[in-house]
């Protein structure tokens, strides 16, 4: 593969390390031509939400990333074998919660969840979106890479007797995303705290 001058330049002036720690990912960047070094620490919990049906019944998908700690290591030790195979993958458990704003219950039944090559399907599992609540249950497992910070995940379900499908890019949370969302609810990201739609009890 041809590297373009823009590309080369990333790569001699960029250095990144990774290191993961009891499911939380620290990496380091340093850029030598300024100078200037970089630490992002991230959770062990990815997230994303959307609606099934707008201004009523939403869905969001919590992945807890599970792996036993790794010693700090490099991209360039990475891609000279020093990790195996198995270093790479991860198990992530998938919760899925419903958030009500209706004062009356819904039944969504969740077909499959999938991953990239990673999925799981379940067999007439139904979660009830509990009036004006968000209610959610843990529902399996997926493989994912250990150094993700995000994950393409796909909920196929039935509402209301009607099949659909449900496509999100599932983020890996930072520690300083997290303190954020934890102080002021309202900067989740899901289309109802955008949308300005905060309630007590959803909090």
């Amino acid at each position: 593969m041809k590297l373009t001058p823009y590309l080369l330049a990333l790569v001699s002036l960029t250095l990144v390390n990774c290191a993961t720690q009891d499911g939380t990912l620290v990496v380091d960047s340093h850029n030598g031509q300024t100078g200037q070094s970089v630490r992002k620490v991230y959770s062990k919990y990815y997230d994303d939400g959307a609606w099934l049906t707008p201004g009523h019944l939403g869905l969001s998908v919590v992945v807890d990333h599970e792996k036993a700690s790794l010693p700090l290591v490099s991209g360039a030790q990475q891609s000279m074998g020093a990790l195996t195979p198995s270093d790479s993958l991860a198990r992530g458990k998938v919760t899925i919660y419903l958030w009500n704003y209706d004062k009356t219950a819904h039944p969504v039944r969740i077909l499959r969840v999938s991953s990239g090559r990673s999925s799981f399907t379940l067999d007439n599992k139904v979660l009830i979106a509990a009036p004006q609540d968000r209610s959610g249950e843990a529902v399996g497992n997926l493989e994912i890479f250990n150094y993700a910070t995000e994950l393409p995940v796909k909920v196929e379900y039935e509402l209301n007797g009607r099949r659909g499908s449900l496509s999100l890019k599932v983020m890996r949370r930072t520690q300083a995303e997290l303190n954020r969302h934890y102080d002021d609810p309202s900067t989740i990201p899901y289309p109802w705290y955008q949308a300005k739609m905060t309630s007590p009890w959803l909090l």
